[in-house]
């Protein structure tokens, strides 16, 4: 503060203030970590992809059913009505179209039942043909977001979501079963019946019988490091390298 005195000078004085009084900075909150963007699978959906994958000697296709609130959590794995070879997934128009209208009278949503795409390669790799991509690009590219999906006999998997918001693009995306998840026991009768009445087989090239996978354990199929070992809660599975 400023203070004149008789000869009329100005003066400083200086006030001392008790530090309690000042204002204490803020403290920044701390920077938690991004969570990783990762396509997440029910272990029951993931046993019946696997069920379904290993009954017969092709490809089959379907579509991941995703949780109401969480649409990169598939709770099931649904086959339509199709043509397979060992190479190729040709699904039935009509049927696809009774497919979402059967979802929609479930009370799903649209994206709940039509974007998650997904099949398998008898082979050992996971990775998307030319085939593959043209169909993705064809059946859900003027769609604001979809998944590519496929799992490979040998266990190798590969996803991929495409996305048209802003520019547009795409995200290779981590697969895992989700033991943190509620899920039902395994249906294996339903899943046989599935298959038979969906899955028609196209004759035609085929694999070398050594290159194609045998059916394994259940606890195989969900990760298990062996039946008398705890459970992880999730496990992540082989994925395609980039």
């Amino acid at each position: 503060m400023c203070r004149r005195g008789p000869d009329g000078l100005i003066s400083l004085l200086f006030v001392k203030v008790p530090m309690q009084s000042l204002p204490r900075p803020r403290s920044l909150p701390a920077r938690t970590a991004r969570p990783r963007t990762m396509l997440r699978f029910t272990p029951t959906a993931w046993a019946k992809l696997l069920f379904l994958r290993d009954y017969g000697s092709t490809e089959v296709g379907g579509f991941g059913i995703s949780a109401a609130g969480d649409l990169l959590l598939v709770t099931d794995f649904v086959l339509v009505p199709q043509v397979c070879s060992v190479v190729t997934v040709a699904f039935d128009d009509v049927a696809v179209a009774d497919y979402f209208d059967q979802q929609l009278d479930l009370g799903r949503q649209l994206e709940q039942v039509a974007r998650i795409w997904i099949h398998t390669h008898p082979g050992n790799s996971a990775h998307p043909s030319h085939v593959d991509e043209e169909t993705f690009e064809r059946v859900f590219g003027r769609s604001d977001w979809a998944v590519m999906v496929i799992v490979a006999c040998g266990g190798e998997s590969y996803a991929r979501l495409r996305f048209q918001a802003g520019p547009g693009g795409s995200l290779r995306l981590p697969l895992e079963v989700d033991f943190q998840t509620p899920f039902t026991a395994s249906d294996q009768a339903a899943w046989e019946e599935e298959y038979l009445r969906c899955v028609r087989s196209q004759p035609g090239f085929s694999f070398p019988e050594d290159t194609l996978c045998e059916p394994r354990s259940l606890e195989d199929a969900l990760g298990f490091d062996h039946p008398r070992q705890p459970r992880r809660q999730r496990h992540r599975l082989p994925q395609k390298p980039v």
